[in-house]
């Protein structure tokens, strides 16, 4: 039997300095941005959160996460909302701040021009893709920061 390579349905995701890799089956739905209501006492990287079917969602920046600085004119952004990867968590959707439009990308060892691990909790690795480079979000790490602060997000 010949080998097959397992391939995965990502999605290319622009954030302001950086692009943002996650697999297309972790978003939900893609939308316009909204401002967030603000939220007291809640850490820099939670902007606040929107209200999204019926459900409050808490609205958060992977670059203030990962020590990078706020973004700036958030205009014409987009937010990625995220399902959980957790079915029994308290935080079921939240929402990463995206500078665009995703595209549709078929992942697989052939796409990976090169990989490198990363130091940051919030960022499982880099990758570069032809002549882009991408952070692959450790979803698990920043599900559970958000059920920590579940008090304040909700």
């Amino acid at each position: 039997m010949a080998d097959t390579e397992e391939s995965v349905r990502c999605l290319w995701i622009p954030l302001r300095d950086v692009n943002m890799l996650i697999p297309s089956a972790s978003v939900a739905e893609v939308c316009n941005y909204q401002v967030p209501d603000e939220m007291k006492e809640s850490p820099d990287w939670i902007l606040g959160t929107i209200c999204w079917r019926g459900e409050t969602v808490p609205v958060i920046s992977l670059e203030i996460l990962c020590g990078d600085g706020v973004p700036v004119n958030l205009v014409y952004s987009r937010l990625m909302i995220i399902n959980s990867i957790c079915p029994d968590s308290t935080v079921r959707f939240y929402a990463i701040v995206a500078a665009g439009l995703p595209r549709l990308l078929q992942f697989d060892d052939s796409t990976v021009r090169g990989m490198e691990a990363s130091t940051l909790e919030a960022v499982q690795c880099r990758v570069s893709v032809g002549s882009e480079t991408a952070v692959i979000p450790d979803l698990a790490y920043i599900q559970g920061l958000l059920e920590q602060h579940r008090d304040i997000a909700a």
